[in-house]
């Protein structure tokens, strides 16, 4: 039988929260005068993210440019102010957190940004698209899942995620006395509106998580 342990979950969004930009625009700089074909944008202004970034990464590889490219790039990504000394904080404190990266980016972006951080053994779990390179050195991505939430892109659900982890470790006898959810975008409501009333929900500033968390709650925000 397992051994019972308290600990404090921290979940951190990617895009726009740990890093200080969105991972797919952030590599259009890699095109030619860094800037995609105006044809392709059409499928990320109706929320079809991956299928924009699957074509992207087509016309990357068509002009050249190679995965190592793509991860290297991704690697400079800059991060938003205080999150990499939080990652750090929660790693040398392992005894009393436990960390996951929810994220409707893709796990290939997300663990190069967090290997050059140095970074990636404060995170325990990372929920997020799937990626892979194939034969010919191409680079794919796809959904993580699909499901019928209203809230989160049709390619992952952050609360359904989130929800699946915490049972996951009460199994294993990890019991989380609280959650701290960082995020800053629609789709992070979804996991913040199945927290409980010990949890923290830190939403960025000037993003539409916070828009989206006063309309739904306006008499709890001073």
């Amino acid at each position: 039988m397992a051994t019972k342990r308290d600990k404090i979950l921290a979940v951190f969004d990617f895009d726009d929260t740990l890093i200080d930009c969105e991972s797919d625009v952030w590599i259009v700089k890699l095109c030619t005068g860094g800037r995609a074909p105006d044809w392709m944008w059409e499928k990320r202004r109706k929320r079809h993210y991956m299928e924009f970034l699957e074509h992207f990464l087509q016309y990357l590889h068509d002009n050249g440019v190679t995965p190592m490219d793509i991860l290297d790039f991704m690697a400079s990504v800059p991060y938003t102010e205080g999150m990499e000394a939080a990652l750090k904080l929660i790693g040398k404190n392992s005894n009393k957190f436990d960390c996951m990266v929810v994220s409707g980016a893709n796990v290939m972006f997300i663990e190069a940004t967090l290997k050059a951080h140095n970074v990636e053994q404060a995170v325990n779990k990372i929920y997020s698209n799937h990626g892979r390179v194939d034969d010919e050195g191409r680079m794919h991505v796809w959904a993580y899942h699909k499901h019928q939430c209203t809230i989160c892109t049709a390619d992952i659900c952050k609360g359904a995620l989130l929800s699946e982890y915490v049972k996951e470790q009460a199994q294993k006898g990890v019991t989380y006395t609280k959650v701290v959810y960082v995020g800053d975008g629609v789709n992070d409501l979804c996991p913040c509106k199945g927290l409980g009333p010990s949890d923290v929900v830190m939403p960025r500033k000037g993003y539409k998580l916070i828009e989206k968390i006063e309309e739904t709650t306006p008499q709890n925000i001073s």
